[in-house]
């Protein structure tokens, strides 16, 4: 089990400079493989591309900080295909710069229209919470931890369509899919907080219900609302509502490694070094707060965990 590393910020290109001097107050950085490389397709050869300037950050990033993965190409819940060329080379980068966890989304993005091989929604389409998902998901993400040498992280999605009629609810089908493949959750409280205010998810309830034993890592984040929806945009400062929610978590999820701060980089120029660094701080305060807490319940010092 990979030890605890605590606070962390998803890493954009607007935080070169600030986390290669040392000038953020983080404890390890996730980054984004696919923005370091080109995908030519399935069935490409030499389908990898990497490109040279980012891999180059990657590499300097790898020596300042531990480093997590966060996948956006899995596409692990389309059922027309598999992608175990995309886990095998998320394995490279596992060894190469040891990444601590790899995580991707509970999505489907990828399709096969018309005959066409390798096809992006631009979107994550609405999933059925049912029996064939599951049974699907479970052998996958199985074998997803075994290209990987380690537990697959999936997170919890966005929903702006749901599927009506459905098995079970999104609650009862990760805690099955996590019980039954061993897989781990990437628990993303702004996205919960989306379908909150997008359609009356009761939050309280998902939180209190889902099995948080599974979740390792946690993503925090911002949004803002636009023409009557609200948007998972991560833009700028979290909302008060996901600091509730985190401080409500935290203490509750025994196996949790780190908390994620993520924004996308077109707001950096609002939200500043030093906003950035106040979303840092906050979370900071309530890690250390639960695990101060937890440290005292349960007489085990923080170190040994």
């Amino acid at each position: 089990m990979t030890r605890a590393l605590g606070v962390g910020v998803l890493y954009n290109r607007a935080l070169t400079e600030l986390l290669l001097t040392r000038s953020l107050p983080v404890d390890y950085v996730e980054i984004i493989p696919d923005r370091c490389w080109s995908d030519r397709g399935l069935g490409a050869a030499s389908r990898f591309r990497e490109h040279a300037a980012d891999v180059a950050v990657v590499q300097a990033l790898s020596r300042e900080y531990p480093l997590v993965a966060h996948g956006v190409g899995l596409s692990i819940a389309s059922v027309a295909r598999f992608d175990t060329a995309y886990l095998e080379q998320l394995a490279v980068w596992r060894d190469r710069y040891g990444l601590r966890w790899v995580s991707d989304h509970l999505a489907a993005v990828r399709t096969s229209p018309d005959g066409v091989a390798d096809h992006h929604a631009g979107i994550a389409l609405p999933l059925p919470w049912d029996e064939d998902l599951l049974d699907l998901l479970t052998e996958r993400t199985r074998r997803a931890g075994e290209i990987l040498g380690r537990p697959l992280l999936l997170e919890n999605g966005v929903v702006y369509t749901p599927v009506v009629d459905t098995d079970m609810s999104e609650v009862e089908f990760l805690n099955r899919l996590t019980a039954g493949s061993g897989c781990r959750l990437l628990l993303d409280l702004h996205n919960l907080l989306v379908n909150v205010r997008n359609l009356g998810v009761d939050g309280d309830a998902f939180l209190r219900d889902l099995d948080l034993t599974a979740v390792e890592e946690i993503h925090v984040a911002g949004g803002n609302d636009f023409h009557g929806a609200y948007l998972d945009s991560h833009a700028g400062p979290c909302p008060a509502e996901v600091w509730r929610m985190l401080e409500a978590v935290v203490p509750r999820a025994p196996n949790l490694r780190g908390v994620t701060f993520e924004f996308d980089e077109s707001y950096f120029p609002g939200l500043g070094a030093d906003g950035v660094r106040r979303e840092l701080a906050r979370a900071r305060d309530i890690w250390t707060t639960s695990r101060r807490e937890n440290d005292v319940t349960r007489r085990v010092p923080a170190g040994d965990r």
